[in-house]
């Protein structure tokens, strides 16, 4: 669930800093160890994949079935959805059909972490004989591939990412907090990546080639479940502040460069019309087989209710908070910034504040799976 400085105009999916800076849009190192509410989002979009795999044309005897991961970060999460495609390949094709995946993600994640992952986790689907795995370090908001190459796309928890930050959140750090005209841009900017994500796609996709999306969404008020979480770590970060550890112009420029989708902004590029200014609208190439926004539970507050543990229910919200969210917003620290002296404080200060009340930071993360044919 997955931000740089001055003026707070932000090059997000794309980007990377200098120096001690870890570029916005980027996961932390330990975020594979702490993305169990990502892997759960995972339990909703396998069924669709599976689907998927049932309605996609196979390749020519012979030929490579051709796969992308779109978003891959640390690999973790990718394990398990890449299997499943290997496996449901070779029930319909045969076991020597060769399979391959290209991982992709930006030039700043860490591709020691996602090709150790891929390469080294006992039992992962690229140990199989005949499957070729591969990394690729662009944004999915760019061409990736030839006209025609895939069979199939699967991208999960990922197109929430925003391609830059149009515009400043005043006083937080979080865009289902924006309001106005800031609210606005960053809405323009979701619906331009959106609609980026999906053209290359089309062109990508093989016809009958299935793409299956698990996306971060919103409800239609634009709630992603996550508000409670964002406004303590925000009490946290002005906390910070006062003490001299982070400047007001540091904390004013920390974004999490993300925009959760309504499901209606989900399906608007498929709607007739949309494609207005482009040779016919992504709705004449891309069809909507299937969607349906899902409210994922709290697994960390359910813990915490049954065993009482205050303290591992803070570390825990803590460490998924910290690798999810704080390369995005430590991009915003100035180059003579002890980072981690930083770190240590906004760890202790979100252990301490979730503590205090953790039913204040109760997180219903919002999904939504679809599948998309190229027709």
């Amino acid at each position: 669930m997955s931000s740089t400085a001055a003026p707070r105009s932000t090059e997000g999916a794309g980007s990377r800093t200098q120096g001690q800076h870890i570029a916005e849009g980027a996961m932390g190192r330990d975020y594979g160890r702490h993305s169990g509410v990502q892997h759960h989002a995972n339990d909703y979009g396998i069924p669709v994949l599976r689907r998927a795999l049932e309605a996609v044309p196979l390749p020519e005897t012979g030929a490579p079935f051709r796969a992308a991961d779109l978003g891959a970060a640390s690999g973790s999460n990718s394990l398990d959805p890449m299997r499943v495609v290997v496996e449901g390949v070779r029930a319909r094709a045969g076991a020597d059909t060769a399979v391959t995946v290209v991982h992709t993600d930006i030039l700043a994640n860490d591709f020691d972490a996602l090709l150790a992952t891929i390469m080294d986790s006992p039992g992962s689907y690229a140990r199989e004989p005949g499957v070729f795995a591969y990394a690729e370090a662009r944004s999915f908001y760019e061409p990736l591939f030839p006209a025609g190459e895939l069979h199939l796309a699967w991208s999960a928890i990922a197109v929430h990412g925003l391609s830059r930050v149009p515009e400043p959140i005043p006083d937080h750090i979080f865009s289902s907090r924006a309001r106005g005209e800031v609210r606005e841009a960053l809405k323009a900017q979701s619906r331009a990546d959106w609609e980026a994500f999906l053209g290359h796609r089309a062109r990508e996709l093989r016809p009958g080639g299935q793409l299956v999306v698990v996306g971060g969404a919103a409800s239609d008020d634009g709630d992603s479940g996550a508000d409670g979480l964002m406004d303590a770590a925000v009490e946290v970060l002005r906390e910070l502040v006062r003490q001299g550890l982070i400047g007001e112009d540091e904390f004013a420029r920390m974004t999490i460069p993300t925009w959760n989708r309504t499901a209606g902004e989900f399906l608007a590029p498929f709607r007739e019309g949309s494609g207005e200014g482009r040779e016919g609208g992504l709705g004449d190439v891309l069809r909507v087989e299937e969607h349906e926004q899902v409210v994922l539970p709290d697994v960390l507050l359910e813990r915490y209710r049954e065993s009482g543990n205050r303290e591992a229910y803070a570390d825990q919200v803590t460490a998924f908070f910290l690798a999810a969210f704080q390369p995005s917003l430590f991009s915003a620290l100035g180059e003579k910034r002890d980072v981690g002296v930083v770190a240590e404080a906004l760890a202790e200060g979100m252990r301490t504040r979730v503590a205090s009340d953790p039913e204040a930071v109760e997180t219903h993360w919002h999904v939504l799976p679809m599948r998309v044919t190229r027709l």
